[in-house]
């Protein structure tokens, strides 16, 4: 996971976890039927474009708003190669800005240490559900549930790598850095029960995380030494989306809820919409 934040001021295989069977479903036939359903969504996916709306808002302590939004829009689709004879690599989501707060980017909007500007490309969640990727994760399941009146499988997942956190300064970005974590990851999955697609996908952090500064922000004045990652959840929401010609409908992301917070100062919360859904020049509509 790659996230970037001011320096002042978010499957299958793996270990089989508690439970093996619920209502008799065993974990590894929902872990390869969910599996299989993800790799058909990024096939498909890769014909698809749509408008991505992300609201940032800066929080205060007690977590209520505290400065202006921030409001990226932007074009997005899914690359995804799954080689002819090679490994199942995780699918990107390929990302070009096109407006910031209603107008169209500037230079300086990459001073903002914030993404999606920072950032062109990124790992789609779901790539932790193909074949490939399981043996990094733990699962177990939870037990049944329901998301938005349909029937659905929890899934409990957890990274198994030993966390770690990569920190660098941005180029010519002074008051930001950027990281990569590796492990400490935990989170739940919400699987149709009748169709074995991803309803809803939840993760957190499995504890707070020290983000060591790199060693040349340290020349600064007053620069601290480490910051904490105290939370990152996550919540991403899907919803049918209907084309024509051929009519078919596809299962494709709607929202993302994200809140983070890291110690001593920085408190974010982001709002992502995935709006407007094309199948190149096709249009389509999301079925309610």
């Amino acid at each position: 996971m790659r996230l970037l934040l001011p320096l002042a001021a978010l499957l299958v295989g793996g270990s089989l976890g508690l439970s093996a069977r619920a209502h008799g479903v065993e974990l590894t036939q929902l872990l390869d039927r969910a599996g299989e359903r993800v790799e058909l969504f990024f096939t498909r996916a890769q014909s698809l474009i749509c408008t991505e709306l992300v609201s940032m808002q800066p929080l205060s302590s007690s977590l209520s708003a505290d400065g202006l939004v921030r409001n990226v829009e932007s074009e997005l689709r899914v690359s995804w190669d799954p080689g002819a004879d090679g490994p199942v690599t995780e699918a990107q989501v390929r990302r070009q800005v096109l407006k910031v707060n209603g107008r169209p980017p500037r230079a300086n909007d990459h001073r903002s240490c914030t993404t999606p500007e920072q950032s062109d490309t990124e790992t789609q969640p779901l790539s932790m559900l193909l074949p490939q990727q399981r043996v990094k994760y733990e699962f177990a399941l939870a037990g049944d549930g329901t998301i938005d009146g349909r029937n659905a499988y929890m899934l409990d997942f957890r990274e198994t790598a030993k966390v770690s956190a990569d920190v660098r300064p941005i180029e010519g970005l002074e008051e930001c850095i950027s990281y990569d974590l590796t492990g400490g990851q935990r989170g739940r999955v919400w699987i149709d029960a009748d169709t074995f697609d991803v309803l809803r996908l939840d993760q957190r952090l499995s504890g707070m995380i020290d983000l060591k500064m790199p060693r040349v922000m340290l020349r600064r004045p007053g620069a601290p030494t480490h910051l904490t990652l105290e939370r990152a959840d996550t919540s991403m929401r899907f919803a049918r989306v209907a084309f024509t010609q051929p009519d078919e409908s596809l299962l494709l992301p709607a929202t993302i809820s994200e809140l983070r917070v890291v110690r001593p100062s920085s408190r974010l919360r982001t709002t992502t919409k995935y709006l407007n859904y094309k199948r190149f020049l096709t249009g389509s509509r999301v079925v309610g």
